[in-house]
């Protein structure tokens, strides 16, 4: 019988993490349990931590502190811990040592197969793909802003009309096909992140042959098609990258991030699946397919309600007035309705 885990997530669920680490540990042999009662046999937490959730687990944790937001005593947080394995790109834990804690210095396991897309035959590029990020005054944030507004850089996701930018959301899916689509994509992160962790676009990106810009200092792990660059300026935007170029970069690049998954498991001590499992590779992209479809249904409903709002509004005020003309008040109408006492 297979051993059994759970992956939760207490602040947040990065979807295209999850299905990483869904991979990752179907690999290694496990069985994943999303809702069933009972304790599993492994407890992997994502993200950081701010919560209070399974902190009587007594069984063996894993836990990716890739998101670097929180500063977590994890020992306290998990006091019955068999034992807990900490993997990040961040410093080992200070003050007094604890003999359940392991840290092991990487990112995050990736699958390469559930990422790759067939290489489009005309790529364009370059593109920002992410969600508006509230930082003023970051030089980085108003460097790409400038490009994205000349018209250099063709920007994607959520909440740019914060800053007068046109654009709509993406889910996951449609984000990993755009970028499969370009040549090269600007990262940016959050100023607390830069030289503590990586980018989602460092590994999603490379691994569809596309290269990434980043800021000084936060390529940590020397990861194949990201490239630093002082500041984000239009000889940037300008690199040109050939089809031959972005093909070998997807293929050194699944290499890389193979390699690294290898290593996660071997530090934790699981013996993983080298050749993928194809049957969980479809599992796991139906998913994101279903997620595709879910989030589409989402930004209809949302534009049908935009677009039936004002007429509604307008009929509903028109209604109010002929009632008023008539005399009648609006509790009177409630009550008529409902063959109250004014009937």
């Amino acid at each position: 019988m297979k051993p059994s885990c759970r992956i939760v997530s207490s602040d947040y669920l990065d979807r295209d993490v999850y299905l990483n680490i869904c991979g990752f540990y179907e690999a290694a042999g496990f069985q994943l349990l999303e809702a069933a009662p009972g304790d599993p046999d492994l407890l992997v937490v994502l993200r950081g931590d701010n919560g209070t959730a399974d902190q009587d687990f007594a069984g063996p944790i894993h836990l990716y502190d890739y998101v670097r937001e929180y500063r977590v005593d994890w020992a306290r947080r998990y006091p019955r811990a068999l034992s807990i394995a900490l993997v990040s790109l961040g410093e080992p834990p200070q003050g007094p040592a604890d003999p359940r804690l392991h840290h092991v210095r990487a990112y995050l396991p990736v699958i390469p197969e559930l990422w790759t897309c067939p290489s489009p035959a005309l790529r364009g590029g370059p593109v920002h793909v992410s969600n508006y990020k509230r930082m003023p005054g970051d030089p980085f944030q108003e460097q790409l802003l400038a490009l994205i507004r000349s018209g250099r850089v063709a920007v994607h996701g959520g909440r740019w009309e914060l800053v007068g930018v046109r654009t709509r959301p993406l889910s996951y899916r449609q984000a990993n096909r755009l970028i499969a689509a370009s040549t090269s994509c600007f990262g940016l992160m959050w100023p607390y992140q830069r030289g503590t962790t990586l980018s989602g676009r460092m590994w999603q990106a490379p691994l569809n042959g596309c290269f990434v810009f980043s800021e000084p200092g936060t390529d940590l792990l020397g990861c194949p098609g990201v490239i630093e660059r002082p500041q984000f300026d239009a000889a940037t935007a300008s690199l040109p990258f050939s089809s031959e170029r972005c093909d070998a970069l997807a293929q050194e690049a699944a290499t890389f991030w193979r390699r690294h998954t290898e290593m996660i498991a071997s530090a934790l001590d699981l013996a993983l699946q080298l050749e993928p499992d194809g049957a969980s590779i479809r599992r796991l992209r139906r998913r994101l397919l279903v997620w595709d479809l879910e989030f589409r249904l989402q930004q209809l409903q949302a534009r049908l309600a935009a677009w039936l709002s004002p007429p509604l509004t307008a009929l509903r005020r028109s209604l109010a007035r002929l009632a008023r003309s008539l005399g009648l008040h609006p509790r009177q109408i409630q009550d008529r309705r409902r063959g109250g006492p004014h009937q």
